[in-house]
């Protein structure tokens, strides 16, 4: 790609799969901004990029809020210029069957995962179109955007909702030349349940996790834990090529064949 000395922003930058993002993209020459609602966490991230000699800066921002996402943009485009490459990678877990699960557990799920997300992508759009290079929007999804796990409705559900909204914005952006991509990892050594406990407002409503919630979708979980510099060791050339979807575990072919098994022969048992 056409990317050398081009501005990244990566949220969810101040760890695990956000951190490897920006490691990648500080790697390929880019000038990255590494945003996080902690940001100590991210300045840890940007100055190991920096101390190997390649370029980020640390910025905040509470995906959560609309505003802090605005301010994040205006401050990107003042301080490194119009954003290259955009990595929407921000999400929240939450635990629980869904008849335990709140109204508030739903909301603020949704409300990260999915409208945070959309609004990240309206708000850095602009500076997309401005541009120069090859441009692209990278949005984090998860292989349960693609079948069902107990105990995760309400994650399973706003993954669900956010491949559906990168695959119609790809389709969206395809005569502007701004490719979109999901990258849909399976597990990782990452803190997702701790971030997401910290970051969940109510600590009266449903817990983020339990022991009990944890042993339940462990044993639903497939693929081999890795670690986030390995699963995305495959995103550039991905980006590169323009291509629709990036993975990171293939073992998680299984389950999916399975469900698109049984909707083709759902499919055949509609004809007459």
């Amino acid at each position: 790609m056409n990317i050398q000395g081009g501005v990244a922003v990566v949220t969810g930058a101040g760890s695990g799969l956000g951190a490897a993002l920006a490691r990648r993209l500080a790697g390929a020459g880019m000038n990255v901004a590494a945003a996080d609602i902690a940001l100590e966490n991210a300045e840890r991230v940007a100055r190991a990029i920096r101390n190997g000699g390649e370029a980020a800066v640390a910025m905040p921002v509470d995906i959560g809020s609309e505003d802090s996402i605005g301010a994040l943009a205006q401050r990107v485009e003042r301080d490194l210029g119009p954003c290259q490459i955009l990595c929407a990678n921000v999400g929240v877990q939450q635990f629980g069957t869904a008849e335990e699960l709140t109204r508030a557990d739903w909301e603020w799920v949704f409300g990260v995962n999915v409208f945070g997300s959309v609004a990240t992508t309206r708000l850095f759009l602009p500076q997309l179109r401005k541009a120069t290079g090859d441009r692209r929007i990278l949005i984090t999804t998860s292989t349960s955007a693609l079948y069902p796990a107990s105990h995760m409705s309400a994650y399973v559900s706003s993954k669900y909702a956010l491949l559906g909204f990168a695959e119609s914005l790809r389709l969206e952006l395809a005569d502007e030349g701004i490719g979109v991509c999901s990258i849909l990892p399976g597990p990782m050594s990452t803190t997702h349940l701790e971030s997401s406990r910290a970051a969940k407002p109510d600590g009266s409503s449903t817990p983020v996790f339990t022991p009990e919630s944890i042993a339940v979708v462990a044993r639903g979980a497939g693929g081999e834990m890795i670690d986030p510099d390995e699963a995305t060791r495959n995103v550039l050339d991905d980006l590169a090529a323009d291509h629709p979807y990036t993975i990171t575990h293939y073992e998680h072919h299984e389950p999916i064949e399975a469900r698109f098994g049984a909707l083709r022969e759902a499919f055949e048992r509609s004809k007459r």
